[in-house]
């Protein structure tokens, strides 16, 4: 039995797979994120709120990146190569309508508007080496497994670093106004 998408085909049994991985993951993400803020905010010397958007933000960008997609887990893997046919901005269209784009760069939005709002010292700038770098470091992971179903492309790598970039800059236009209790 197959559920059809357009082109795609996927079997029910690879489609449950998907929603149930997913969904623990999403679920786990956001449990992790409330129950370490404390801990976090006291290493980072931030809020709590703030070092849970950071704890949320990275979650939520490895479960969106590094879970098996669907026709991965319905027995079709990447091919393995990196494609680097975009190596610009993407087109102001594709940034004002839901498409893979638009995600892409929003996903990335929260861990910007976190790194924005933390303080600036020694053990912070470690965190905002690890929002600069998780891009990279995503796609490097895709392109090593292509059991995951991801591929690597250089344009998701542009289109997460302008979400960070635009988080970024709300952050720091935020931060005068927010409340650092």
């Amino acid at each position: 039995m197959t559920a059809s998408s357009g082109e795609a085909s996927f079997s029910v049994l690879a489609l449950a797979a998907w929603i149930l991985v997913t969904g623990a993951a999403t679920v786990a993400v956001i449990l992790v994120a409330v129950r370490a803020s404390g801990a976090v905010a006291r290493q980072l010397e931030s809020p709590r709120w703030i070092a849970a958007l950071t704890l949320f933000g990275f979650g939520l960008v490895l479960v969106a990146t590094l879970l098996p997609t669907l026709a991965a887990l319905d027995g079709q893997p990447s091919s393995g190569v990196c494609d680097f046919s975009r190596v610009g901005l993407p087109p102001l269209r594709k940034l004002t309508s839901v498409n893979l784009v638009s995600l892409n760069v929003v996903l990335f939005v929260p861990i910007g508007v976190a790194v924005g709002l933390l303080p600036w010292n020694r053990r912070n700038m470690i965190v905002i080496v690890a929002a600069v770098s998780l891009t990279f470091v995503v796609e490097t992971i895709q392109l090593a497994l292509p059991i995951l179903g991801r591929g690597c492309e250089s344009a998701d790598m542009i289109d997460n670093s302008l979400g960070l970039a635009l988080g970024l800059v709300v952050g720091l236009l935020a931060r005068p106004h927010v409340g650092r209790t």
